[in-house]
Parts: C-alpha cells; sequence; structure tokens
C-alpha cells in the first residue's frame, strides 16, 4: 500500500512538472510571436513613414530645382549662376537619396514592381552618356561608350530600372576617379547570346580592402548606416543596384585594384527570362 502511495505521488509530481515545463514553453512561444508582431509593425511604421516623407519631400524638391533651373537659364551674371548651380545639383542629389531610401525600403518589403518591356540597347547607352558628359567634361574625366558589334539590338528588362543601375555605376566611376582619368561603359553579349553583360569601370582609386567585403550590404552592417565617412556617400546606391540586378534575374559584381581603379559588371538575360548562365 505504501509503495502504491509512492508511485502515485511520484506520477503526480511528473505530472506537475511536465504540466510546469508545457507552461513556460507556451509563455515563451507566446513571447515571442509578440516580440515578432511588434517587429513587424516597427518595421511597417518605418516603411510608410519612408513612403511618406519621400512623398511630402519630393515636392518642395522639385520645386527648388525647378526655381534654381530657371534662375540659372535666365541670367548671366556669373555669382548667380555658379550659386542657382549648386542648389540645382544638391536639389538633385537629395532627391536621388530620397528615392533610393523609398526604393530600398520597398525591396525589403517585397513591394518593389518592376515593368518589362523590349528596348534598344543602344539607344538607353546613348542616353545614359549624354546625362553624364556634361559633369564627366566639367570634371576632366573622359567617358567612353563601347558596344560589342554583335550585341542584339533589343532586349527585354525593366528599362527604368537597367538606367538606374547604370546611372549609379557611372556617377561612382566619375565621383571617384582622378583628373585626366577615364570612365568606360561597355556592354557586350554572352557566348551563348542568352545574356548582355554590362560593366562600368573607372581609373580611379580603387575599392580599401576593408570595404570590398560589405560593399554590396553597407545598410544592412553599419550600426549607424546614415553617418556618412569622409569623402563618401550614404552607400545607398550600390547596394540599390544590387538588389535591382538580383531582382531582374542578373548579377552585380565587381573587381578592383588599389591605385588603379574599379569594375563593376552586371549580366541581364536578354528576354527578361533567367536562362543557364554561359
Amino acid at each position: 500500500m505504501t509503495q502504491l502511495w509512492l508511485v502515485t505521488l511520484v506520477l503526480i509530481a511528473a505530472l506537475l512538472v511536465l504540466a510546469y515545463v508545457y507552461w513556460q514553453e507556451r509563455q515563451r512561444n507566446r513571447s515571442q510571436l509578440m516580440e515578432i508582431d511588434q517587429a513587424r509593425a516597427s518595421k511597417h511604421h518605418v516603411n510608410d513613414f519612408l513612403a511618406s516623407m519621400s512623398h511630402h519631400l519630393r515636392t518642395p524638391l522639385n520645386g527648388v530645382m525647378g526655381y534654381a533651373e530657371y534662375i540659372y537659364s535666365s541670367t548671366r551674371e556669373p555669382m548667380i549662376q555658379f550659386t542657382s548651380k549648386i542648389i540645382l545639383e544638391n536639389s538633385l542629389q537629395m532627391l536621388h537619396l530620397v528615392n533610393g531610401l523609398l526604393d530600398l525600403s520597398k525591396i525589403h518589403e517585397g513591394t518593389l514592381d518592376l515593368s518589362q518591356s523590349d528596348f534598344d540597347i543602344s539607344d538607353m547607352v546613348e542616353s545614359v552618356r549624354a546625362l553624364h558628359q556634361a559633369r564627366a567634361d566639367e570634371l576632366k574625366i573622359q567617358l567612353h561608350v563601347n558596344l560589342a558589334h554583335n550585341l542584339p539590338s533589343q532586349m527585354r528588362a525593366d528599362p527604368y530600372r537597367v538606367r538606374q543601375v547604370l546611372n549609379n555605376l557611372i556617377d561612382n566611376g566619375l565621383n571617384y576617379n582622378r583628373p585626366q582619368g577615364s570612365v568606360t561603359l561597355s556592354v557586350t553579349p554572352s557566348a551563348n547570346n542568352l545574356w548582355v553583360v554590362f560593366s562600368v569601370e573607372d581609373t580611379g582609386r580603387g575599392i580599401a580592402p576593408e570595404m570590398q567585403e560589405t560593399i554590396f550590404k553597407r545598410q544592412q552592417k553599419s550600426d549607424n548606416p546614415f553617418v556618412l565617412r569622409p569623402n563618401e556617400g550614404a552607400g545607398l546606391g550600390l547596394v540599390l543596384s544590387h538588389h535591382l540586378i538580383h531582382l531582374m534575374g542578373g548579377k552585380l559584381d565587381y573587381s578592383t585594384k588599389a591605385g588603379e581603379g574599379s569594375m563593376f559588371f552586371f549580366t541581364l538575360p536578354v528576354r527578361g527570362e533567367s536562362p543557364m548562365r554561359p
């Protein structure tokens, strides 16, 4: 009889321990779920805030840019032209930063839509060159374009996003170059003609070894991603370009040599689909 009571007490104690462990586990899971929900809500609020701020910032920025351009073109006074040009260039730079933040926010939420269409590669490359030619001349940097003779006349992708990536890469090539240097945009087909390879090569200072591992993910690695280092930008251009090329079925990569320059290159499928890589 005594042994039966002991066995019963042991079983009751074991059941109580199991119930307590189960209760603790449920509390832990509930706490984790609450933390996940709070993190999602916080991220959603941040993305909503960025979208709202981007909209409210772009409207006055467009106004500032419009008036600065009007002042610059309507006067021959050197000092006024110089000042209005600075206002225009800085407003444009801020607008690109705002748009980049909004695009990254959409990418992280999975809400960035791509619009594929057929476009002429030569026409796009020429429009990109023309956009940067004046600044290249001002900086005394040669801007070259090389198109392969066997390049397809058209490809299917998001032309706005392809142009955006090329603009980012050329802008970096000009910013981090040296006087009398050069930036070369080249476009060639792959060996099987299923891919197009875009490359932007500069004769700048190259990329420091300590920056190379995080060059496409500086925003994720930095404790404070909006603190700028001397002579550097916010790091959005390359991060955004890397994501955009990935979304379009391609890959962005680079090669660099200290003191001699860097080359950034990416591949995109000719027909908007991802065939087997060459």
